[in-house]
């Protein structure tokens, strides 16, 4: 099974394009590895196990909802998409009704991601170039979610503030991998890139016992928050704005891995992206 077979849907923030350069600066020895921000789990999902305990979390109800159903349901909810078309009509169907069972809030929730622009989930994803977008292989979503299945088999799916969950599962031989809402950009309604705290946050990893990886902007603010912290620069590929004829200013972002134990001498070998 490949790699990017254990990658169920595209993300807002989803760390697709920067797995390969954070995995390698997850330290080896340690016993229990946990993201307080889950999202799409790309990171989690990159290596087949990264510790003897692993915790997915998230505040999003949905994707917690879709993880805990791939989980545990995997054939019901095959059964719900198999049939589903790549429609205009049905996407809006989709968007505007109501699903009562975990189930087929599940099909909805990962349906709309699936099939919209951008992974925004309100938009109908349209491509000019390709099969992508709302045209995408319906065949590919569920070999994924067999994937994803089989890889979440041993993780505890947890909804929960993030400061609960840390304080719970800290101990000196946790890891923390972090990637909470930035302090400027799009996000989802959930987790508001205006409403984070950012502050909360700092406060409290700065406190833990275990050791913590996070990923942020690079902007001023968190610059100035994690000072004293141990710092990378690293560049990634802006996916959603890139397009032929955007400047490479718009198509390059910037972002910083923070940590409270050595990474530097560990990044020094990793490849771009």
């Amino acid at each position: 099974m490949t790699v990017d077979k254990k990658s169920l849907l595209n993300w807002v923030g989803g760390k697709r394009l920067l797995r390969k350069r954070i995995a390698p600066l997850v330290p080896t020895d340690i016993q229990s590895y946990i993201e307080p921000f889950g999202g799409a789990g790309w990171v989690l999902f990159y290596k087949d196990r990264w510790a003897d305990l692993e915790i997915y979390n998230d505040l999003d109800g949905r994707l917690v909802n879709l993880f805990r159903i791939v989980k545990y349901h995997p054939n019901a909810l095959k059964e719900e998409l198999q049939y589903l078309l790549g429609s205009r009509e049905m996407f809006f169907q989709f968007l505007n009704g109501t699903f009562i069972t975990d189930i087929q809030k599940a099909a909805q929730f990962l349906f709309l991601i699936t099939r919209s622009f951008g992974g925004r989930g309100d938009t109908f994803g349209t491509v000019k170039k390709s099969s992508g977008g709302a045209s995408k292989s319906q065949r590919n979503v569920l070999e994924k979610i067999d994937a994803i299945h089989k890889r979440l088999d041993k993780v505890m799916v947890e909804n929960r503030d993030f400061e609960k969950l840390i304080k719970q599962y800290d101990f000196e031989g946790a890891f923390f991998y972090c990637d909470p809402p930035y302090t400027s950009g799009c996000g989802y309604e959930v987790t508001s890139t205006a409403d984070f705290d950012h502050e909360r946050l700092r406060d409290v990893l700065g406190n833990i016992k275990g050791r913590f990886l996070l990923s942020y902007d690079d902007s001023p603010k968190v610059r100035e928050l994690y000072k004293g912290f141990e710092m990378i620069e690293v560049e990634r590929q802006n996916g959603i704005n890139n397009r032929e004829g955007t400047s490479r200013a718009n198509k390059v972002y910037k972002e910083l891995l923070i940590a409270n134990y050595p990474i530097r001498e560990l990044s020094k070998n990793v490849r771009p992206y």
